[in-house]
């Protein structure tokens, strides 16, 4: 089983439990039934999948042999467990300018657009964002030169940490609390996309919380967590795919 099959199985294994579970553990009361949400969400990351997978087979994306890590020789434990902080970092930091650059939230709306978070919003990002993103990381790999097995490792820390704290799972108030202290969890993520701005420019991590502890973004508690997503496109018809692929580049698509 080659490198992209083992990470594909990993994936779908971990979507599969968390969608299970929140069968029975579910946090949040629904606004829109899966059948309304789920097929645009599906939909989305098959669509930026075959477009990325287009720009791989050009050869586009390949391990670096230089680099500041190639220049340090590191013992190979310690080069990937900075490779991985640095990876960790820098996803927050993009997650940040996403945020703050118009042109990229215009397409990073989509995914803050779904009025209820679970596991398949881990897969609510628009094929155009999910191309920069791509692009953002073959350029962390041309400065850096990770190694072949800390991008694989942190690729399904990536995806495993994204299906868990955007899913609709209940997690016991003194466990989430200090969980919370090390990681993003589903509750510290909720935060994220509330329809108020100034709460969903907060909590900015995926995987380390430490990030937004350090650099002040981080939130406590919202206002109102019932609600979610935008003020605006909340409707069944506004959840579907066309509509989602469509809506970025409409004149009046976000607030």
């Amino acid at each position: 089983m080659n490198h992209e099959m083992l990470r594909l199985l990993f994936f779908v294994t971990v979507l599969s439990v968390a969608l299970l579970l929140e069968f029975k553990l579910s946090y949040q009361k629904r606004n829109l039934q899966r059948k309304q949400r789920w097929p645009a969400n599906f939909f989305l990351i098959i669509s930026a999948s075959l477009f990325v997978s287009i720009f791989k087979s050009l050869g586009l994306f390949s391990v670096s042999d230089f680099g500041v890590l190639r220049f340090l020789h590191l013992p190979f434990t310690l080069e990937i467990i900075v490779s991985l902080i640095l990876l960790d970092f820098f996803i927050y930091l993009q997650h940040v300018l996403i945020h703050k650059i118009p042109l990229f939230w215009r397409f990073h709306v989509i995914h803050h657009s779904d009025i209820d978070l679970d596991a398949s919003s881990a897969l609510r990002f628009h094929p155009v964002e999910i191309l920069g993103s791509f692009f953002y990381k073959v350029l962390l790999i041309l400065i850096f030169g990770f190694k072949i097995e800390a991008l694989l490792l942190f690729e399904v820390i990536l995806s495993s940490m994204t299906i868990f704290n955007h899913s609709n799972l209940y997690i016991p108030k003194h466990i989430e609390k200090a969980l919370r202290l090390f990681i993003v969890t589903p509750q510290m993520h909720l935060i994220h996309h509330s329809t108020d701005r100034d709460e969903s420019d907060t909590n900015y991590g995926f995987n380390l919380s430490c990030w937004d502890y350090f650099f002040k973004t981080y939130k406590a508690k919202m206002r109102d967590s019932s609600v979610v997503g935008q003020k605006i496109f909340r409707s069944v018809k506004d959840n579907s795919f066309m509509s989602l692929l469509i809506r970025p580049f409409l004149r009046s698509q976000s607030e």
